[in-house]
């Protein structure tokens, strides 16, 4: 039984590239769209400067009078409006942010900040596709809009291109070296291609820069995990909740480090943490299933796996976890059941074949498990869990042959690392097809593996059959 992959949520990185916008104040205009009668107050493009020093100073609320006003005296004022959608949109007011871009836009199809920022809010809603087009969109008007090329970075990230991504990022990175947000997402882009070592340079480049950059510290400490490097990733993470104890994926993904050291006790109190600090994290409620069934807490671990498929009724390593803890409790049916959903959802996972196979098997159902181990089989031939499990149908049908050739096969597979069961087991079906000197052959060798690797009971019965040889 394992963890499933380690990640980090790309929708945390959302937040890496919704800076404002770099905009700098407008200066007098000179258009006749622009141009307002003399008053006594201020104009439209002094409220607007003034929009933009209240929006810089994070004071979004008097930022949005100062844009209102500035529109109500120029309402053909685009820019107003794209600032005015901005400010909305960092009090998190999205559907007038998009009305007020939707309407900049409207007003100037050529202004390709505001389909920046329209990308920057689709993309947060989810709609990739649409992000896509309008970051395409921006930098077709404006090539020098480099947090353009971060959303199209993002699209094809979150697409599982990440020779695209990095492509993205890296043009970015060379149209602003100073971008530490270009750096970021590069370094997730590496470790989605398997990168670690190009990753770990990218986020150490901006740890040098900030080095109490939470985000880098996270990711650094994946890649370091996916390195072997365990201490550098416990530090990285511990650093990380240390700057910001409030981050659920540092918990979560520090608890992968401590599987790894073999420290179940505190990678269950990490993901006790996460989903104290993030309830909605059906993944983590998948880990912490998987090992509390791993300390004997079968109960609470199957009471893990229904919270995850609560939350996630397609993930189906939640449906395995659970099918196996059931499988153990000889509770076949109910294994049955949850094996048969997860396949519905996975329906070329050779290992749920075969799980599901063992339950049938241990249900006294060998035609049902004689089916399934051949469809692991034909789904990945290489699958020698499975060539044992269908030899032990065919011993319990009698087809000592059958049963010796696929014994036979995973033994040729996995040579010296087979299992001392497969040695012993394929000794007493020789014994049965009549062929002493092989079955003392192979029991012996079955003894001296289950001595090597200190299974006594294994080795005392061995040495039973070898005496009646």
């Amino acid at each position: 039984m394992k963890l499933s992959q380690l990640t980090i949520a790309l929708l945390g990185t959302a937040a890496l590239v919704t800076a404002v916008p770099a905009y700098s104040p407008a200066q007098e205009a000179t258009t006749p769209e622009a141009t307002v009668p003399e008053a006594t107050g201020p104009s439209a493009i002094d409220l607007y400067n003034q929009g933009i020093e209240q929006f810089e100073a994070e004071e979004y609320a008097a930022a949005i009078v100062s844009f209102t006003e500035a529109i109500q005296i120029n309402p053909s004022f685009a820019e107003a409006y794209v600032y005015r959608g901005a400010a909305y949109r960092a009090l998190d007011e999205t559907e007038a942010a998009i009305i007020d871009i939707d309407r900049a836009i409207a007003l100037n199809p050529q202004l390709g900040r505001a389909y920046l920022l329209r990308a920057e809010i689709n993309y947060e809603l989810g709609n990739a596709q649409q992000a896509l087009s309008d970051a395409q969109l921006a930098l077709s008007l404006d090539p020098t809009l480099g947090g353009a090329r971060l959303y199209e970075g993002l699209v094809a990230l979150q697409e599982g291109d990440s020779q695209k991504a990095i492509s993205d990022f890296t043009a970015a990175i060379t149209q602003d070296p100073t971008d530490l947000r270009a750096y970021l997402l590069r370094g997730f882009a590496y470790d989605q291609a398997e990168n670690y070592f190009a990753a770990i340079a990218d986020f150490s480049y901006v740890l040098e820069q900030e080095d109490d950059n939470v985000i880098a510290l996270i990711g650094r400490g994946a890649a370091y995990y996916h390195e072997g490097e365990l201490s550098e990733a416990e530090a990285d993470l511990s650093r990380a909740i240390e700057l910001n104890p409030e981050l659920p994926y540092a918990y979560y993904n520090r608890s992968f480090i401590y599987v790894a050291q073999n420290r179940l006790t505190p990678a269950i109190a990490d993901l006790d943490q996460a989903i104290a600090l993030q309830p909605i994290f059906p993944r983590a409620y998948l880990n912490r299933g998987l090992l509390l069934a791993r300390v004997g807490q079968e109960g609470p671990a199957i009471a893990d796996f229904g919270r995850a498929l609560d939350q996630d009724p397609d993930l189906a390593e939640a449906l395995t976890g659970r099918a196996n803890v059931q499988l153990s409790r000889g509770r076949e049916i109910d294994a049955i059941a949850d094996y048969t959903r997860a396949l519905a959802i996975t329906p070329d996972s050779a290992v749920n074949y075969k799980l599901r196979g063992d339950a049938y098997l241990a249900d006294g159902n060998t035609t049902a498990a004689l089916s399934d181990y051949n469809q692991a089989i034909a789904i990945d031939p290489s699958y020698t869990a499975a060539y044992a499990a269908r030899a032990e149908v065919y011993n319990l049908v009698g087809d000592s042959q059958r049963a010796f050739d696929d014994y036979s096969l995973v033994i040729s597979v996995d040579d010296d690392d087979v299992d001392p069961d497969v040695l012993y087991k394929r000794g007493l079906v020789r014994m049965r097809l009549g062929d002493r000197a092989g079955a003392r052959a192979d029991l012996q060798q079955a003894a001296d593996r289950y001595l090597e690797t200190g299974q006594t009971d294994g080795y005392r019965e061995t040495v039973i059959y070898l005496r009646q040889l």
